[in-house]
């Protein structure tokens, strides 16, 4: 048998991945598993989780407290299709269970249904603000009441389709159907505001946040685009461009946090748009880290940590202030694309499965 020479050719790959091994790089870690609730649904939406429990929502819902214990179970007259929403009528808390097919509002006691309403033909993602309810019907926005789901007031968009929830800040909603246009109207009537003209360029937002106090409107549009918009007019007065899709991003404590496919983890200031800060994700070997898979969950605040999901079930925990990455902690499960992070640092996520998990994770101070 010919035995091949050990040549730079052969050393050189193999030094390269023990250089890899070598290099510094975010801590790998596993979570602490402190329960697991097993509902046997993989069509888990997105956890409610506050101080009222918890409430999970797919086929059915049901209602849990914090150490997983089971409060209630309820079949859903329609399956959900969007992260439950928190209210309160009379000074209790009731949580709406949305889907494209249908609404109810659920007592969170008992989990008894208060009641519940279907589309004309498909609702979009809803919004509750005080005892009013904002949805999109195909081109019609309906504001309802939220103690019995009837129809206050409307508008119908003459194009577009209402996908993504409206906005209600200081009294005023903020609509940004297909339409090619931002609308404002008086919640408390309906009464039209203004209508700012977006499509030049053409501009679908998606998702709009109230922003920082006093500041812009946080706008995520379907052209690679975060936006700052003048809560007063419409106006963009600040636009960044990521020169790829924005999934979902994060406002907190004055940043816009979210991710890139171009494979950054990006921080703007919410008032001005100024870069603060980006760290690389994909890395392409250059340092010797693991890239990233994609992601699709929308960051969060766990603790001191900026907390980012990826597809590969890896939770990436950063510096909020400065973006490095402190740790990287591996779910022990294939993870269903959210989190929802509680008050004392733990965090409530979902398997495939349907099984809800309550984790700690750890510092990443190592």
């Amino acid at each position: 048998m010919r035995l091949t020479p050990w040549t730079g050719r052969h050393r050189r790959p193999v030094l390269l991945v023990l250089l890899a091994l070598l290099l510094p790089g975010a801590a790998w870690a596993e979570p602490t598993v402190l329960w697991r609730f097993a509902s046997g649904d993989p069509a888990l939406v997105p956890i409610l989780a506050d101080q009222s429990g918890l409430v999970a929502a797919g086929r059915r819902s049901w209602g849990l407290d914090g150490e997983g214990r089971r409060l209630w179970q309820t079949d859903l007259p329609s399956p959900a299709h969007f992260r439950p929403r928190p209210g309160r009528l009379d000074g209790r808390p009731v949580v709406l269970i949305a889907g494209r097919e249908g609404l109810a509002l659920i007592d969170r006691g008992d989990g008894r249904v208060l009641w519940q309403e279907a589309p004309e033909r498909e609702f979009g993602a809803p919004t509750v603000a005080g005892d009013r309810l904002l949805v999109g019907d195909e081109n019609r926005l309906e504001v309802r009441a939220l103690s019995d789901g009837q129809v206050l007031w409307t508008h119908t968009l003459g194009r577009g389709v209402i996908h993504y929830p409206p906005l209600v800040r200081d009294g005023v909603v903020y609509l940004g159907g297909g339409d090619r246009h931002l609308r404002a109207f008086r919640l408390a009537d309906g009464k039209p505001l203004w209508a700012h003209d977006m499509s030049h360029p053409w501009t679908y937002l998606r998702r709009l946040d109230p922003g920082p106090d006093q500041g812009p409107i946080v706008a995520g549009a379907y052209e690679d685009a975060l936006l700052g918009l003048d809560p007063a007019t419409g106006a963009i007065l600040w636009d960044h461009r990521s020169g790829n899709f924005i999934n979902s991003f994060l406002v907190a404590q004055g940043r816009v946090h979210f991710w890139s496919p171009r494979g950054w983890m990006v921080a703007l200031s919410a008032t001005s748009g100024e870069l603060l800060w980006r760290t690389r994700t994909h890395r392409f070997g250059r340092d010797g880290r693991a890239d990233w898979s994609m992601v699709m969950a929308a960051p969060v605040r766990i603790g001191d940590h900026l907390a980012v999901l990826d597809m590969a079930g890896t939770v990436h925990l950063l510096d909020p202030a400065g973006g490095d990455e402190r740790a990287a902690v591996r779910l022990p499960f294939p993870a269903r694309p959210f989190l929802a992070p509680l008050a004392n640092g733990d965090v409530i996520a979902a398997d495939t499965a349907g099984t809800i998990h309550r984790l700690r994770l750890p510092s990443g101070a190592d």
